[in-house]
């Protein structure tokens, strides 16, 4: 074989090892990631689930503080609106409600509602009341004026009518009224080293508390600036909230400013409020993420060091090859007397030496290279050197006359036939040998002098 095929056939060879090797590191690490993104959707999930599990445990315990409000309120007489108001005040003192910032509170059938400190107001979300449900719970606004509170308002089962100076008003809802901010241990998250943040939402995605100082999602709605972000692997909003409408609750990832955000929703099963979990992606499955990249590193530096020994290894049983078309060229040339000169270019470290012989044992050459394929040998150029050799030789005598004056049988140019090879006869005249007697059913050739 041609050492310049081998060569092509080597580098061909690693090259398509290379392209392999990348394609499989590529596609694993596609899947791989897919796999981590699966893998941190479920973690996610299991850690939002107990944080969101204990929300629903303190509001199922609100409901039932009003509960049992509600029916100190029944059987305790009442007559007119400052017997409520001193009822709540005492209530609230018994009950340690300012320590806990909870306040009691009453809606009448007009929508006005009322505290301890007397009458506040119209309800602002009387739409909440508007199909007159039993029990309703919000966060509201509208209640104090630097302070966001959850309301848990419950109907009456028998209105209370009171007096208010000349007029009567009929009480249909009671219940309390807490501080958003006596939820934030519940809104922290230890799993994420209390990096994420919250916010409770309305059912159109409108802000109503934000647990955190930081304003990750600007904007008053965010269910807008969460449709905006760019979603990663196949994601979307619409996707997203059309599992909130159909279970309750959705995970996804997406990247804001630059940065991926792995979020929840989730919607109360007792209050009329959306919670919105948020958290980079950097404190997600932090463990398994960092396992995924040894992972990676290894495969990497293993592909490395396998395509480095590929290449040593090949070029180690290149120059093997070489060597031993070497020795077996030195044999024969020794086996039919050939003088020959190796030369190495040691500035060149693809291992090939040149075999400088002379112009006259080109033949034995050529008979060599047939019989071993040497891919150091160029055949075709050493029938260009035998013509050449001719050509000069005959150029020293007469064309037809040998050097005694005899005339010489025609031969065929070699130069007229560029297929032409040096036949036996030829090679055993040049090496002084004796030819052979032809076959009687043979045709002599002419005697060669």
């Amino acid at each position: 074989m041609n050492n310049k095929i081998y060569k092509k056939l080597f580098v061909g060879f690693g090259f398509v090892s290379i392209v392999l090797i990348l394609t499989l590191f590529v596609m694993s690490q596609t899947y791989i990631q897919n796999l981590v993104y699966h893998e941190r959707l479920s973690q996610m999930e299991e850690v939002t689930h107990q944080m969101f599990h204990s929300l629903e445990d303190v509001i199922d315990n609100h409901w039932d503080e009003v509960d049992v409000q509600c029916n100190y309120l029944y059987y305790t007489p009442l007559e007119t609106d400052t017997d409520l108001y001193r009822y709540l005040k005492k209530l609230s003192e018994l009950s340690n409600y300012h320590e806990k910032q909870i306040e009691l509170i009453a809606v009448d059938a007009a929508g006005r509602y009322y505290t301890e400190y007397g009458r506040t107001g119209l309800l602002r979300e009387m739409n909440y009341l508007e199909n007159a449900p039993q029990r309703v719970s919000y966060v509201s606004n509208s209640l104090t004026v630097d302070d966001s509170r959850m309301v848990f308002l419950e109907q009456l089962s028998t209105p209370i009518t009171l007096q208010s100076g000349e007029k009567e008003i009929t009480l249909r809802y009671f219940g309390i009224a807490q501080s958003m901010t006596q939820l934030n241990d519940y809104f922290r998250c230890d799993a994420y080293e209390n990096n994420n943040s919250v916010y409770v939402l309305d059912n159109n995605g409108f802000k109503l508390f934000n647990a955190n100082d930081t304003e990750l999602l600007k904007g008053h709605n965010v269910y807008t600036v969460l449709s905006q972000m760019s979603y990663l692997h196949g994601s979307s909003f619409a996707v997203a909230k059309e599992r909130l409408a159909r279970t309750g609750s959705c995970y996804s990832n997406a990247v804001l400013d630059g940065t991926e955000y792995y979020y929840a929703l989730k919607q109360m099963e007792n209050a009329q409020w959306t919670l919105a979990f948020l958290v980079p992606a950097e404190y997600v499955a932090v463990n398994t993420q960092k396992l995924v990249n040894i992972v990676m590193a290894v495969i990497v530096g293993f592909a490395t060091v396998f395509s480095i020994m590929a290449v040593i290894a090949g070029w180690f049983l290149l120059r093997e090859k070489q060597q031993r078309e070497l020795r077996a060229f030195a044999q024969e040339a020794k086996k039919y007397g050939v003088l020959y000169a190796a030369v190495v270019d040691k500035r060149n470290p693809d291992g090939l030496c040149d075999i400088v012989v002379s112009a006259e044992d080109a033949a034995r050459v050529n008979r060599i290279a047939d019989r071993f394929a040497l891919s150091a040998v160029d055949v075709e150029k050493i029938r260009e050197d035998i013509i050449k050799a001719r050509k000069l030789t005959a150029g020293q005598t007469q064309p037809g006359q040998n050097a005694g004056g005899a005339k010489q049988p025609a031969r065929p140019d070699p130069a007229s036939d560029k297929a032409h090879t040096v036949g036996d006869g030829e090679l055993r005249e040049m090496l002084g040998q004796s030819r052979p007697e032809p076959a009687a059913n043979e045709n002599p050739t002419t005697a060669r002098r």
